[in-house]
């Protein structure tokens, strides 16, 4: 009797010792184990140990697969995309900001010149030819001379050559003057640019005044094509009285040429 109880104890751990190497490889296979129903021959005591093991597999069934920390990660990752996804609109909106600046340049330094008279543009309400008149009315003579130098430069990417016909030239104030630069296109197709100026120093712009001159308007060159731009200016005789004028007897004048964008439609 006492050897067949043994027996069927040994039957019964072989079952579980079997079941239990199944659970480290298959975690489906405790819930299983929860759902059979296995009857000891043995003490109370082992009964009660394999009703908590049961216990324990239905309970590790039930409760959902969850891996430490995955889920900081996972948030993490949602919001490093929304800051680069935030950081790509803002280079894009930059991006657009300084294209739309780079076209607007020359007509917002047109305005600018024209309301504060920078750079010579006329600002008074008398014209220079009315300028000329009244001084040549009241017989100003001057004796001063001035050294107006000229200086050419294009934007990069603008594949002109652009140069002064002459380096400088000298006048006295109350006098005008003509001067020329010189526009080629170097490239193989057709370009439009457009030219700003300054005038240096910056307090002697005041004084020189643009009769006719090619800045702010559109030049169109074919491939190849090269053209004279007159410049026609005048000093005021006010310049010679000018304390603020004492020593300044060079003046530069400046032009750049920017590419236009053409409308291909």
């Amino acid at each position: 009797m006492a050897l067949a109880r043994l027996c069927a104890r040994s039957s019964h751990l072989s079952s579980l010792r079997k079941t239990l190497n199944c659970t480290l490889l298959q975690p489906r296979c405790l819930y299983e184990v929860g759902q059979r129903r296995y009857s000891f021959l043995g003490s109370e005591q082992s009964r009660k140990s394999y009703n908590k093991f049961s216990q324990l597999g239905n309970g590790y069934m039930k409760t959902p697969y969850y891996v430490p920390g995955s889920q900081h990660r996972y948030a993490t990752n949602v919001i490093r995309e929304q800051k680069s996804r935030k950081i790509l609109y803002y280079l894009t909106g930059l991006v657009f900001a300084m294209v739309g600046c780079t076209y607007a340049a020359v007509p917002l330094y047109r305005r600018f010149c024209q309301a504060t008279g920078y750079g010579g543009t006329v600002q008074r309400r008398e014209t220079v030819e009315e300028k000329i008149l009244r001084h040549a009315q009241d017989g100003t003579v001057t004796n001063r001379e001035i050294v107006v130098q000229f200086n050419a430069d294009v934007s990069d990417g603008m594949p002109w050559k652009f140069i002064p016909t002459q380096r400088e030239v000298r006048v006295k104030p109350g006098e005008s003057a003509l001067a020329f630069y010189t526009a080629e296109n170097l490239s193989s197709a057709p370009i439009t640019g457009m030219s700003t100026y300054n005038v240096t120093p910056m307090k002697a712009a005041v004084y020189f005044n643009k009769i006719q001159c090619f800045c702010f308007e559109e030049q169109r060159l074919l491939p190849g094509e090269q053209i004279d731009m007159p410049v026609f200016f005048y000093i005021d005789p006010e310049f010679e009285t000018d304390p603020r004028m004492d020593g300044i007897n060079d003046i530069i004048l400046s032009y750049t040429f920017f590419k236009i964008a053409e409308d291909k439609s």
